[in-house]
């Protein structure tokens, strides 16, 4: 019985993990506060952290949901909530030498 009960418990746990998603801004709605990343919209909270990737300096740079922009690299951790993935952290990605 110990056992079976460990399992659901680390089966539901799973389910309310945070989980990486990354791709490329491709729209911004700030009434709604979400952005939608690879065709998924995404809920930014007022917690949510979000952070830029630095560029060659040993720490990460504060930002706010008004400072994203559309085309910006980004990693995120998220998790479902409400029928939409929700973000609980944004890393917006160092790209220096672009292609293009």
């Amino acid at each position: 019985m110990k056992k079976i009960l460990l399992s659901i418990l680390a089966i539901g746990s799973l389910a309310f993990a945070d989980s990486d998603f990354e791709g490329v801004i491709e729209s911004i709605s700030d009434a709604d506060k979400t952005i939608k990343v690879n065709g998924q919209i995404v809920k930014v909270l007022p917690n949510t952290v979000i952070e830029e990737d630095s560029c060659y300096l040993a720490w990460d740079v504060s930002r706010k949901f008004s400072e994203l922009k559309v085309g910006d690299i980004v990693e995120m951790d998220v998790f479902p909530s409400n029928n939409m993935l929700t973000a609980s952290k944004i890393e917006i990605q160092c790209v220096k030498n672009r292609a293009y």
